[in-house]
C-alpha cells in the first residue's frame, strides 16, 4: 500500500502557514492603518450669508485614514462653536459613505458678524475642523431715529448736529445700501438723497428756513416700518436788525392828557421775525410829557408798548431806542385847553386822525392772495373808530424785492374799515405795506414775507394752489 505524504494532500498550505512568521511584512494592513487618523474641510467654508437664511452650500467633511485613504462609516457630529438665536445645523450627526464623506446644512443665525460651526468623529478625540461664515443682515424693514431731533438754533442757520437716521432688518442688524430721502417743511437739507452705510445710518446737514417757530424735517424710505421719520427744530429769532414802528403815530390829544391809544413798537430780525426779550427806552423828546413806561420789553412777537401823556406844546415827539439797533420816533399834536379834559380841541365834531392796521399782512407764496384779507381802519384823534364819512384808502408796497402790488389797491371805508380782500404779490422777499388818505399821515404795516411759489413749507397765510 502507498503512504501518503503529508505534504502530498496538506503541503501548500501548510508550508504556506510554517513559511509566514518568516516573511518581511510588506504587503500586510494592519488595523492601525484603516482606523480613521484625518478629518479635512471639502466645501463650504467661508461662506456669505443673510441673518436667518440657510447658506448655499452644504457644509462637506471627509474622514481618511494615516494612508489618506476615505473611512466609511464614521459618524461625524456638527455644531454651533457659540449658539446664536435661529442657528441650525441639519443633520447635526451624520454618517460617512463610501467616499468617505459626510455633510450638513446651516441656517445662519439672526446676529450679523461672523459664526462659526465645529465638525468632529464622535469617539475620537482631536478629529476636529472648523467652518467660518460671514453674516450680513437681512431685508432692510424698519427705519428709524438716531439722533438729531430737537434742536434749536436762529432762523437760517445751521444746527449743530447732524440728523441722523438707521436702517435696520426683522433682527435689529443694521441695513447698508439703503437709500433714504430728506426734505424739509423750510429751509434746506444737504445732502437730500443717502445710502446708508455699513452701521446702518444715513445722516443730513440741516439748515432752517428764515420763520421763528418749529420747523420739521422727514427722512423717508419707501416701504419700512417708520417712514418717513420726522425731526422738530425750534427756529429762533436772529439778532436783532430793526426797530419797527406798528401803531400811535400822529395821534392829536389835550395837552397832560393821555393819548387814546398806546404806542406801539416792534423789535425785528433781518427776516422780520419778532425779537423777545429786548429792553425799549422810551426816551421824551420835543413837547415833554410823560410816559407810563419809561423802558419796557419786547414779547414773543417782538411787541412792546407805552402808554404817552402829552406835554403842554403844539409839537410833542417820543423816541423808541433800542441799544446798538435804532430808534424811531413818534409824533403827536397837543391841542387845546390843558390839564384832565378827555376831549381833543374844544368839543368839535369827530375828525378822522390816523390809519392803523386792523388785520396786519400774512406770510404768503408769490401770486397767492394774502389770507386774512388786509384791513386798515381810520381812527379819530381819541382813538374811537371814524365812521362818515367814508374814506378812501390806497395801499402801496414796499421792500426788499422788486415785487409788485396787485389786486384792488384802493377801498372805501365801509363804517370806519377798509377790506382789501385780493391783495397778491409777484416775487418773493420781504415786504411791507404803506396805507394812505387825504389829509392823514401814512400808516406803515409789520414785515410780511412772500415765498417762492415751490418753496417747502406751509404758509400762514396765502390761498390754495
Amino acid at each position: 500500500m502507498q503512504r501518503l505524504s503529508v505534504f502530498g494532500r496538506l503541503g501548500a498550505p501548510l508550508l504556506a502557514l510554517l513559511l509566514l512568521p518568516q516573511c518581511g511584512g510588506s504587503d500586510l494592513t494592519l488595523p492601525s492603518e484603516t482606523a480613521p487618523a484625518e478629518l479635512a474641510v471639502v466645501g463650504g467654508n467661508n461662506q456669505q450669508g443673510a441673518a436667518g437664511q440657510p447658506l448655499t452650500r452644504p457644509l462637506v467633511v471627509e474622514v481618511r485614514d494615516r494612508r489618506g485613504i476615505p473611512v466609511a462609516d464614521q459618524t461625524v457630529a456638527f455644531k454651533l462653536a457659540v449658539q446664536v438665536a435661529g442657528a441650525v445645523v441639519s443633520p447635526d450627526t451624520a454618517r460617512t459613505g463610501p467616499t468617505g464623506q459626510a455633510q450638513t446644512f446651516w441656517t445662519l443665525g439672526s446676529a450679523s458678524g461672523a459664526q462659526r460651526v465645529v465638525a468632529n468623529v464622535v469617539g475620537l478625540d482631536g478629529l476636529e475642523v472648523e467652518f467660518d461664515a460671514i453674516v450680513g443682515s437681512s431685508a432692510a424693514v424698519r427705519i428709524e431715529t438716531l439722533s438729531g431731533n430737537g434742536q434749536r438754533a436762529s432762523v437760517g442757520t445751521a444746527l449743530r448736529d447732524s440728523l441722523v437716521v438707521r436702517v435696520l432688518d426683522r433682527f435689529g442688524n443694521p441695513v447698508e445700501g439703503a437709500l433714504v430721502d430728506w426734505n424739509a417743511s423750510e429751509g434746506s437739507v444737504d445732502p437730500d438723497l443717502v445710502t446708508t452705510g455699513s452701521d446702518g445710518r444715513a445722516a443730513t446737514y440741516r439748515i432752517l428756513g428764515r420763520t421763528v417757530g418749529t420747523q420739521t424735517a422727514a427722512a423717508t424710505s419707501a416701504g419700512l416700518d417708520g417712514s418717513p421719520v420726522t425731526f422738530s427744530s425750534t427756529a429762533l429769532a436772529g439778532s436783532a436788525d430793526e426797530l419797527v414802528r406798528v401803531s400811535g403815530d400822529n395821534q392829536i390829544g389835550s395837552p397832560g392828557v393821555e393819548l387814546p391809544a398806546p404806542l406801539v413798537v416792534r423789535l425785528v430780525d433781518r427776516n422780520g421775525n419778532g425779537v423777545p426779550g429786548r429792553a425799549v427806552t422810551w426816551v421824551l423828546g420835543e413837547g415833554g410829557g410823560d410816559v407810563s413806561s419809561p423802558s419796557t420789553t419786547t414779547g414773543d412777537d417782538g411787541q412792546t408798548s407805552t402808554r404817552w401823556t402829552l406835554g403842554s406844546a403844539e409839537t410833542n415827539t417820543l423816541n423808541a431806542v433800542v441799544s446798538g439797533v435804532g430808534i424811531v420816533t413818534f409824533s403827536a399834536t397837543a391841542v387845546g385847553g390843558g390839564g384832565g379834559g378827555g376831549g381833543g380841541g374844544g368839543g368839535g365834531p369827530a375828525q378822522a386822525a390816523r390809519l392803523v392796521f386792523e388785520v396786519q399782512p400774512s406770510d404768503v407764496r408769490e401770486d397767492q392772495d394774502i389770507d386774512p384779507a388786509v384791513e386798515v381802519e381810520v381812527l379819530d384823534a381819541q382813538g374811537n373808530r371814524f365812521t362818515s364819512p367814508d374814506i378812501e384808502i390806497k395801499l402801496e408796497l414796499a421792500g426788499n424785492a422788486d415785487g409788485e402790488l396787485q389786486g384792488h389797491l384802493t377801498k372805501k371805508t365801509k363804517s370806519g374799515v377798509a377790506t382789501f380782500s385780493d391783495l397778491r404779490v409777484n416775487r418773493p422777499g420781504d415786504y411791507k405795506l404803506h396805507a394812505s388818505a387825504d389829509g392823514l399821515p401814512t400808516e406803515v404795516s409789520a414785515t410780511f414775507q412772500v415765498r417762492d411759489r415751490h418753496e417747502g413749507g406751509d404758509d400762514h397765510g396765502g390761498g390754495g394752489d
